[in-house]
């Protein structure tokens, strides 16, 4: 995932889609809204 100069590896271990919590724990690491996060799709 790529913000600016800020570039974060999300990782996942198994195959399929990353779960809801550490998909919140990402985002707030990198300072992303789950408001600006919905919105990019």
């Amino acid at each position: 995932m790529v913000r600016g100069d800020l570039v974060l590896t999300i990782p996942n271990p198994h195959p399929g889609d990353i779960g809801v919590e550490l998909l919140k724990r990402v985002l707030k690491q990198g300072s992303i809204a789950q408001k600006e996060w919905l919105a990019a799709e």
